[in-house]
Order: C-alpha cells, then sequence, then structure tokens
C-alpha cells in the first residue's frame, strides 16, 4: 500500500491572515503616539518662550543699573530706555504677534519702603535713591493671550493646556554705588 507524501510545510493560508493587524494597531496607536509627542513639543516650546522671556526682563533690569556707565546726569527715562532696547533685543526672534513693544514692558523704580508699588505704578523719574532709603527696579512682560498666539498652534482640545498668559518679572535692588 503506497502512502500519500505529507506536506512538510504548514499552509500559507494560516500567516496570511494576521497580515492586517499590524496596520490596525498602527491606526489605533500612532494618533495617540502623534498627540502625545505634539503635546510636548508645544509645552516645551511654551517654557522655551517663559524662560527666554524671564531671562530678557532680568537683563533689562541689570541694564537699568548699568546704563550709562560714568554719567551721573542719567535720568530713570533714560535707564528706562535701555531696558526696553535689551528686553526687545533679547526677544527679537519671537513671531511678530508676541514680540514686546515699549508699552507691554513695564518698568518702573520704586522705594523698598513703599509696599504700593508694583509694576503698573508710573515711573517717577525724579526719584532719587540714597542708603537710607533704598529703591528697587522693577521690569516685567507679560503674553496676554499665549494660547491663540502659540508658537506651536495647538491642536483643538490641546489647548486647555497651554497658559493663557505667560509673565515674567524681575526686581533688582538699587545700590548707590552703581548709579
Amino acid at each position: 500500500m503506497l502512502q500519500s507524501p505529507r506536506p512538510s510545510k504548514p499552509t500559507p493560508a494560516a500567516p496570511r491572515r494576521q497580515r492586517g493587524v499590524y496596520a490596525l494597531e498602527w491606526a489605533i496607536v500612532f494618533p495617540m503616539f502623534f498627540l502625545l509627542l505634539y503635546g510636548i513639543i508645544c509645552y516645551g516650546l511654551t517654557f522655551l518662550v517663559r524662560e527666554s522671556m524671564q531671562y530678557a526682563v532680568e537683563e533689562g533690569a541689570r541694564a537699568a543699573l548699568r546704563y550709562p556707565v560714568g554719567q551721573s546726569s542719567s535720568t530713570w527715562n533714560d535707564r528706562k530706555m535701555q531696558t526696553l532696547k535689551v528686553v526687545k533685543d533679547s526677544l527679537d526672534w519671537l513671531p511678530p504677534a508676541i514680540k514686546p513693544t515699549d508699552t507691554t514692558i513695564k518698568f518702573t523704580v520704586c522705594r523698598i519702603s513703599d509696599a504700593a508699588c508694583n509694576q503698573d505704578s508710573a515711573l517717577n523719574a525724579t526719584l532719587s535713591c540714597n542708603v537710607n532709603d533704598p529703591c528697587m527696579v522693577l521690569v516685567s512682560y507679560a503674553i496676554n493671550d499665549y494660547q491663540s498666539n502659540a508658537i506651536a498652534p495647538a491642536i483643538p482640545g490641546l489647548g486647555l493646556v497651554l497658559p493663557s498668559t505667560l509673565q515674567a518679572n524681575a526686581s533688582i535692588l538699587v545700590n548707590r554705588r552703581l548709579l
């Protein structure tokens, strides 16, 4: 009696049933992966903008004390103009919608003993600082509608993660020897 030869290999039909599973898994996982990655990028760029703003206002506050070197006749208005220039130059890379202007950067000087003084206080250009009653320079910059003007636009639904306002503040004690 002759036996028919048995196939030694499994039939190729079995692996073919799994062909579309990888594509289906990728179609399910990719959108979640993309949203997570894009969220990280958006939030990372928000941190970049915020830290750049903080650096700029700190450098602006320092510039108020450095300018003009060696001239005792400089006024707080001269120092304010130098501060505005330094802050704007530091943030020149920002897109036009959130780039600082002379009106969005706040600069003021007040006595340390004045508890009512804040970034919104008017600049007293004739304020005189001395050792007995020291002064403080306050510089701030805020982006009020950051969600709609973000560097990387948010995907609908993801915009809730981005802050609506970014603000940076700096203050520096005025040492009479620096003026």
